[in-house]
């Protein structure tokens, strides 16, 4: 998910509060049960890159960049705690399911550094920035979180970089911030929705009569099918474990 921080003016990732410590705690996330955590943060990443893109099609864009801010965080927080998830919301008892949206990594645009920087929260106040790498990215997030992270990053970098090299005055505009937020999320569903249609058909998954969406993005199950699929394999583990005792 995306955030920008007021004192960077940076374009960040936003994640569920305690999204980046589950990733921490389990780096591995390329199980079949896994599967429903991995949808939930492409259909959050959907849901903003939705957000975005309406701003562009209607031409209508907030007054500020703070007003992007708090427009595009709100409307996720309420998706989020509300049906966003469908028949894959997390059980009421796991941690951070009625979370917030927060910045976890972004890319800082203001005086053209373009550089990657990690969120650090501070209690009751603003978050702080450090640099951090793609390296340190890889090693805090399971690999398709990290890569997509990272391939969302580097959009901004890379439109960043362009934007200063060629003298954008635009650049620090919130519709160049909108529009810029926009590629980098469907860049970073790109990378997700291809590892959830690698890991679906690892699990089983029959898949579809078309391999990709007219926009040439990878076809997933749908939710129901992740549901299945997951069931499916606990359903094996525990008839597994029966044929063992």
């Amino acid at each position: 998910m995306k955030l920008l921080p007021r004192p960077s003016r940076a374009l960040a990732a936003l994640a569920l509060a305690l999204g980046c410590a589950a990733a921490q705690a389990a780096p591995d996330c390329d199980r079949c049960q896994d599967l429903p955590r991995l949808y939930r943060e492409m259909l959050e990443q959907e849901f903003l890159r939705a957000k975005f893109q309406t701003w562009i099609s209607q031409a209508y864009y907030p007054l500020s960049i703070d007003a992007m801010q708090t427009q595009a965080t709100s409307a996720l927080t309420a998706a989020m705690q509300g049906n966003l998830y469908g028949v894959l919301a997390p059980p009421a008892s796991d941690a951070g399911t009625a979370g917030a949206a927060a910045p976890s990594f972004g890319t800082v645009i203001s005086g053209g550094s373009c550089q990657l920087v990690e969120y650090v929260p501070r209690p009751g106040q603003s978050p702080t920035t450090r640099p951090v790498t793609e390296q340190q990215i890889r090693q805090k997030l399971c690999k398709p979180l990290a890569e997509f992270t990272i391939e969302h990053e580097n959009t901004h970098i890379k439109a960043c970089a362009a934007a200063y090299k060629a003298g954008d005055k635009s650049v620090e505009s919130v519709e160049w911030f909108v529009q810029s937020d926009a590629k980098a999320y469907d860049a970073g569903v790109r990378v997700l929705r291809d590892a959830i249609a690698a890991l679906a058909r690892k699990c089983q998954w029959a898949g579809s009569t078309n391999v990709r969406k007219p926009d040439n993005s990878m076809v997933v199950p749908t939710p129901e099918e992740i549901v299945t699929l997951t069931k499916n394999v606990k359903a094996k583990g525990s008839a597994m474990r029966r044929a063992t005792q």
